[in-house]
């Protein structure tokens, strides 16, 4: 991931969080691991294989696992819905630099809540795990464009609006800024932000209008 030395403005909720970073590159899982203590009210518990990942998150409850698709014992989409499945209340967010769309597509399918690419900028990190921890699903603006994106819409609720997006729309049309749709949604107003992008990009939309309008011609505002 891109190294920055602008600190990030967000923060991941008022109440403690524990992350799991599973990776086996220790660069990689140090530079997260140390991003993240710095940025979060809780823990961060590195681990280099996928069985140490199991063992920490049954230990203690678990928030979020970064869990990096290429590592010892992981064993693919098998390994996702092995952990979706023991820790169900845990957010297995893929944390890969394999950009193999069609591997996100069966890992969302399995139960994860979002893909993070290791070449994200680490500043957009927290921001994602805002909106993974609020319920949505992740993905980097690029995935919006691509073949696998329009499949997975076309077979799961993702080319649903969710609450969050239905409520923001919502406050579009009547005029509410960002910050008002933020406390509203219970969001801050960076997030919102992205969360905008994310809708524009879901929706095929220009600007906030002709989101508006798009949802509006569905029904769902």
């Amino acid at each position: 991931m891109t190294i920055s030395e602008q600190k990030s403005d967000v923060s991941v909720g008022a109440k403690p969080i524990n992350v799991i970073v599973a990776d086996d590159h220790s660069m990689i899982s140090e530079c997260i691991c140390s991003f993240l203590e710095t940025r979060i009210n809780g823990t961060v518990s590195p681990q280099s294989t996928f069985q140490g990942a199991m063992e920490a998150a049954a230990a203690k409850h678990c928030d979020v696992i970064l869990l990096d698709m290429v590592m010892p014992g992981m064993d693919g989409v098998a390994s996702i819905e092995q952990v979706v499945s023991a820790f169900p209340d845990t957010k297995v967010v893929i944390f890969s630099s394999c950009n193999d769309q069609s591997l996100v597509v069966k890992a969302i399918k399995a139960g994860a809540r979002g893909f993070v690419p290791k070449d994200m900028p680490l500043t957009a990190l927290i921001p994602a795990l805002n909106l993974i921890l609020s319920g949505e699903i992740f993905f980097p603006s690029s995935f919006f464009k691509s073949a696998a994106f329009e499949k997975l819409s076309a077979t799961s609720s993702t080319a649903v609006l969710t609450p969050s997006e239905i409520a923001m729309l919502e406050m579009v049309l009547v005029g509410a800024s960002n910050k008002e749709i933020g406390h509203r949604i219970g969001q801050t107003e960076n997030n919102v932000k992205m969360l905008m992008r994310k809708t524009f990009l879901k929706l095929g939309a220009n600007n906030r209008t002709h989101a508006v309008h798009i949802a509006q011609s569905n029904g769902w505002i």
